[in-house]
């Protein structure tokens, strides 16, 4: 209970220090090491959660209990929600995705569709604003899945705002079935600098995918088919089900893709897969032996053994999902802070150390802004890679062999 309380107070005056500052874009090297500063305190005070001494033991599930009035839980709310509020006055400029979220949902109210046509289209020039003016990519088409769009509408009217406080809020559900799970993991959750600001600062749509992982971790397969028409990857925790759940959740994603999905998407996710790259783990050692090209197709192939296996042998949802999300963040040329939200939230579930790091120094990435020149081209620096990823393959082996010399099963 000390822990939490101590790392509560550090979070509660970390959030309100970095949420004094206006802009997090014209501060990058100060917004950078203080969240990392606040993630690593957070990490050391509470990361010995139970079964992280142990890792891939399993914490015991109070997912499904009923409880109808909590203390601890009205606290772990109110703590989640006050560290989150200050990152709301943030602009989202450590991420513009926001921006573009408004955008497609502002095209389908004006009867387009973002996929056929993208941002700098000719047709869309009567919609064009100061969010415009925002939006990343505007010769690319959308990629979201239908029920990203779906929220892009609907949150369209609200603007960036109305983006970033509905991610907080999900982002606060998803601290509270952590504590259904096992308490010091929900307050993890509510505490670690990277939820916080992926959420309510930047507004990204991970907040609203690792609630619905957390979920499907439950055992909800609703949230697993919903977790798929947001971002694709809890899709996942649906091939091992009955033959009739994937069969009705594959036709349901067929008839919800129909009317919206176009090539267009399909044009954007190629370009993404053969062009785009930044602060990949082991992307950049990959490309110097095998170039860019080969790199990419050969961490593909390994992506999709590795899935392939994890579907094969994985029985639990929580050790499937750590596989398949973590490859995907370890192997993939683009590793954006918030893509360690999807492996984070079954980490957590089954009490996996090294993530925590990952995700405590994530936001070091952060630190490429104050590269940026006058075109806004970034220019990695190699040391950031090293201090953000080592710690996490260090305990990452160090656990692995724990695993092996371990006797019995």
């Amino acid at each position: 209970m000390r822990s939490i309380v101590a790392a509560a107070v550090v979070s509660l005056f970390a959030s309100l220090a970095l949420g004094c500052v206006p802009d997090p874009r014209l501060h990058p090297v100060a917004v950078s090491t203080g969240l990392v500063a606040w993630g690593a305190a957070v990490v050391m005070l509470m990361g010995k959660a139970e079964g992280v001494d142990r890792p891939g033991v399993a914490v015991p599930s109070r997912v499904l209990e009923v409880r109808c009035f909590s203390w601890a839980l009205v606290a772990l709310v109110v703590v989640a929600t006050a560290v989150r509020a200050p990152f709301l006055a943030w602009p989202p400029t450590l991420s513009d995705d926001a921006h573009r979220y408004v955008w497609e949902g502002r095209v389908w109210l004006a009867g387009h569709s973002p996929f056929a046509l993208a941002p700098d289209a000719s047709e869309l020039v009567a919609l064009r604003d100061a969010n415009w003016a925002l939006v990343n990519h505007k010769s690319v088409a959308s990629v979201y899945p239908p029920l990203a769009q779906a929220l892009f509408v609907g949150l369209a009217p609200f603007g960036v705002v109305g983006v970033k406080l509905f991610m907080g809020l999900t982002d606060v559900v998803t601290a509270v079935v952590l504590w259904r799970r096992e308490r010091r993991l929900g307050w993890l959750w509510a505490l670690l600098p990277l939820p916080v600001v992926e959420s309510a600062a930047n507004g990204h749509l991970e907040a609203a995918g690792a609630l619905l992982v957390a979920l499907a971790l439950a055992g909800s397969d609703l949230a697993a088919w919903l977790g798929m028409m947001l971002k694709l990857l809890p899709g996942v925790f649906l091939v091992r089900r009955p033959p009739w759940v994937w069969v009705v959740a594959g036709l349901a994603a067929a008839l919800a893709a129909w009317p919206v999905v176009g090539v267009g998407a399909l044009a954007g996710l190629r370009n993404y897969g053969a062009h785009w790259s930044f602060n990949g783990s082991v992307y950049p050692l990959i490309t110097m032996v095998f170039g860019e090209r080969d790199g990419r197709l050969l961490l593909f192939i390994v992506g999709a053994l590795v899935s392939v296996w994890a579907l094969a042998t994985r029985r639990d949802r929580a050790s499937l999902g750590l596989w398949v999300f973590g490859a995907f963040v370890v192997l993939s040329p683009t590793v954006h802070p918030w893509y360690v939200l999807w492996p984070l939230v079954p980490a957590l579930w089954r009490g996996e150390r090294a993530w925590l790091w990952l995700a405590a120094l994530a936001p070091l990435s952060y630190l490429v802004l104050s590269t940026a020149d006058q075109a806004g081209t970034w220019h990695e620096v190699w040391w950031v890679r090293i201090v953000e990823y080592g710690p996490f393959f260090l305990i990452l082996l160090r656990d692995a062999w724990r695993r092996f010399s371990w006797a019995g099963p």
